[in-house]
């Protein structure tokens, strides 16, 4: 077990939204372009449809009945309002010429981006209904007032043989007790692998096919989707599909709202677009998306209780990025002004039913499952070495939470970046050296920081060290990197202490091996002799 070091920095609301993240590479979730075509063919092709919901002269009850081509989810949308409470929205379909019962669907304002994305609309959630070719709905108001430019939303997410087997990532291997290593990451479908279409996320302006990030992630919310079910697993990626869709074309966000989705079968989904480890900004409960992550179990969980796979699951997704960014699950912290915990149910931020009271009821075994995932404390040799640097308040918020190399692990906060391995133990890397570093990566040519960054013996230089090589500043000659032949060669000449001075070149090829130029010289490797020879 981890031990819990004495000192625990406190949690504050962070509100800046960073849109870009510079020099920073997701290799785990490469993103696709804008107007990248589908994943996969379809067996049936997908379609969408808004049909008008009118009212009879003098009723307030607006209504629509179509038949129509298949579809598979359905939901209902008005204008933007700050609150529908007194709506009220039913529907009813037929399949095989059978009328099923009337369903009220679930009117929900608290799901939402924490501003404008689109031409959003207001709405009830969307409900999974399988195959259906004909449908009637009806929008009710409780004080008599009409509802105008109601739509009733039909989605045909199509199929794909890929359904039936969708890939997952790989599984970090959980570390042996002990390790200070935080929890890996569970086995999550990626969107690849659910069938998004990319090119939807350019459908509510170019603006929205590039992600947004919050500063950090110190909260986990739950919810439910507050669809059916009765679902089976192949129709999983298919409704996920569909609400995608409905997210964005029916009520105007850039991208799906939430970030991970969980099945009744312990399966787990990556939801909105921007890489699973980062602190992507969500859409899924308005005014907290900032700082927070939101994991919704899909289903209906006012009418049932979830599944031990799918509770089980949740708390994997929950420990993983809590354990990453350092965060207890049974601490609290301060979100838009309100004190709530670090695992919270939607309710707990506004008045809705979300995540239904069988979920909710849950809560307190979920974070006590989540604590006993992450051993009972949060405490790393990278969660140390912040504190040695003065804390939160001196090295920033973890951004991109701790997370694995080929050779170690590290965690990419605000003001710096620690990486550590055994081999060389925790350092940081700041300033110009951290974008330089970033790009050429810890698994890179110079291998994990070895040291801090230090003063050189030029006046006015800086440098640091790395397993094979260094990095060298100075206001006159610029940045470089020295790795390899050249820098055990140039190391034993004295480094930036020598004749040679500092570099003033990387490294590059020439006729028979590499080169790179000093104030002063040039080092040049043979790779037919394996030796550097200076000029």
């Amino acid at each position: 077990m981890r031990v819990t070091p004495p000192l625990r920095l406190t949690l504050t609301a962070v509100t800046g939204l960073a849109l870009f993240v510079p020099v920073l590479q997701v290799p785990w979730n490469e993103p696709a372009p804008a107007d990248a075509a589908p994943v996969s063919a379809y067996d049936v092709e997908p379609s969408y449809r808004e049909l008008p919901l009118r009212p009879a002269t003098g009723a307030k009850v607006a209504s629509a009945s179509a038949q129509t081509q298949a579809f598979g989810m359905v939901g209902v949308t008005w204008p933007a309002r700050k609150s529908s409470s007194g709506i009220e929205a039913k529907i009813r379909v037929q399949r095989s010429g059978k009328w099923a019962a009337w369903e009220r669907l679930v009117v929900e304002d608290e799901h939402g981006p924490d501003g404008a994305e689109g031409k959003e609309r207001s709405g009830t959630e969307p409900i999974w209904v399988g195959t259906a070719d004909g449908v009637e709905a009806a929008v009710t108001t409780t004080d008599g007032t009409p509802v105008p430019d109601a739509k009733l939303i039909l989605i045909q997410p199509g199929t794909r043989a890929a359904d039936n087997d969708p890939p997952t990532t790989p599984e970090q291997p959980i570390e042996p007790e002990g390790s200070r290593a935080p929890y890996g990451m569970p086995r999550i479908v990626g969107r690849p692998g659910w069938g998004a279409d990319e090119r939807l996320r350019s459908h509510n302006g170019a603006a929205c096919a590039k992600p947004k990030y919050t500063s950090t992630v110190q909260a986990a919310f739950v919810h439910h989707t507050a669809d059916t079910n009765n679902y089976t697993s192949a129709q999983v990626p298919a409704m996920i599909r569909a609400m995608y869709t409905y997210h964005v074309k029916s009520r105007g966000w850039c991208d799906l709202g939430y970030n991970f989705l969980v099945d009744k079968f312990g399966r787990a989904w990556e939801g909105r677009y921007g890489g699973m480890q980062l602190p992507v900004l969500g859409a899924h409960t308005g005014s907290f998306n900032a700082n927070s992550f939101g994991v919704s179990l899909i289903g209906n969980f006012d009418k049932v209780a979830p599944t031990a796979q799918m509770m089980e699951m949740t708390a994997r997704i929950v420990a993983w990025k809590l354990d990453a960014n350092y965060r207890s699950p049974l601490a609290t912290v301060i979100l838009d002004g309100s004190k709530l915990g670090t695992v919270s149910g939607h309710r707990d931020t506004k008045a809705t039913a979300c995540p239904g009271k069988n979920l909710y009821s849950r809560l307190g075994w979920l974070k006590q499952r989540v604590n006993a995932l992450m051993g009972k404390s949060v405490s790393t040799e990278i969660y140390r070495r912040a504190q040695q640097h003065g804390g939160y308040r001196a090295v920033g918020q973890p951004f991109w939470g701790e997370h694995p190399t080929k050779t170690g692990r590290a965690t990419y906060f605000g003001a710096l970046d620690i990486y550590w391995s055994a081999r060389t133990g925790a350092w940081s890397v700041r300033g110009g050296f951290k974008a330089q570093f970033r790009r050429i990566g810890p698994d890179g040519f110079l291998g994990m920081p070895t040291a801090e960054q230090r003063n050189g013996r030029v006046p006015g230089s800086r440098l640091q060290t790395f397993r094979n090589g260094g990095l060298y500043w100075s206001p006159q000659t610029g940045m470089f990197p020295v790795a390899g032949l050249i820098s055990r060669k140039y190391g034993s000449l004295g480094a930036e202490g020598s004749w040679l001075g500092l570099p003033t070149s990387g490294i590059y090829q020439v006729n028979g091996g590499q080169q790179q130029r000093f104030q002063h010289g040039k080092l040049t490797a043979s790779t037919r002799t394996q030796k550097v020879y200076v000029s």
